[in-house]
């Protein structure tokens, strides 16, 4: 079947660890982009986060932000949409943390900046893109957050994850990383945010390509007729997957889509 959409995630499919992005890379998007083919990022970063890769915006068509809570147009710098996390989920995610996760940190992300506390400062090992601030956890409730994350010193995502899923709460939860919990208003995650850019440019979903490396990643490949993970994912993500390449090292997003046919050989 013909594709007529890329969709990738951004750290560690396309943005190698040291935060650079291959020649390689960049010319296969300047060739998509020539042929009218969209490239659609879809990533926990935020529009500021998009806004910072200077040398790939310029080839993104739209990019899914906040793991699919905000639809964002790089060219205009235009958000098309932006889903807010429940209050009441917020305030028993909060509850949460004060007394069952002592050291955790909690930040939330309300369209342009982020709040944060002390603990999450301290625990996080890369700064966020855009407006920052430090502030109690109390103070994150009154939040109209599109997007949050939480983190411990030692407890792992997924560990965080089983317990938030026991407490019932109207959350959607992944994760991109080895730190950091992902967390969206319930239903809403990289796959409906995909659905909708898809729908933004007109193309099937069977009719696109969706390359990822991580857990959060896996909703968007059920979106897509063929889902393409990177070589070094965790054994779920390859499960999930139509396809397999190389790693972000080694330029396994153009060599994907050189094998798909999108790219020219040689």
């Amino acid at each position: 079947m013909t594709l007529d959409a890329v969709v990738t995630d951004l750290d560690g499919t396309i943005i190698r660890a040291d935060g650079t992005i291959t020649e390689a890379t960049l010319s296969a998007c300047r060739t998509l982009q020539a042929r009218g083919i969209p490239v659609i990022a879809a990533t926990a970063r935020t529009p500021a986060g998009i806004r910072a890769l200077t040398t790939l915006t310029p080839h993104l068509t739209l990019a899914v932000c906040c793991g699919g809570s905000v639809g964002y147009a790089p060219a205009g710098e235009t958000v098309l949409w932006q889903d807010v996390v429940h209050a009441d989920a917020i305030s028993g995610l909060l509850a949460y943390v004060r007394e069952s996760l002592p050291g955790a940190g909690v930040a939330a992300y309300d369209g342009s900046s982020w709040r944060m506390t002390e603990e999450y400062l301290a625990i996080r090992t890369s700064p966020h893109n855009g407006p920052t601030a430090v502030v109690p956890m109390e103070a994150l409730a009154d939040v109209a957050a599109c997007g949050m994350t939480l983190c411990h010193p030692v407890l792992r995502p997924e560990e965080i994850i089983a317990e938030l899923e026991q407490r019932g709460l109207a959350l959607s939860l992944s994760y991109a990383g080895p730190e950091l919990v992902e967390i969206a208003a319930a239903g809403i995650d990289k796959a409906s945010g995909v659905a909708r850019a898809l729908r933004e440019v007109r193309v099937p979903g069977e009719r696109a390509v969706a390359f990822g490396d991580m857990p959060i990643d896996i909703p968007m490949f059920t979106v897509v007729g063929t889902s393409v993970a990177m070589a070094d994912s965790p054994p779920a993500v390859l499960s999930a997957a139509t396809m397999v390449t190389a790693t972000v090292e080694e330029d396994g997003f153009t060599t994907a889509l050189t094998d798909l046919g999108l790219l020219p050989r040689g």
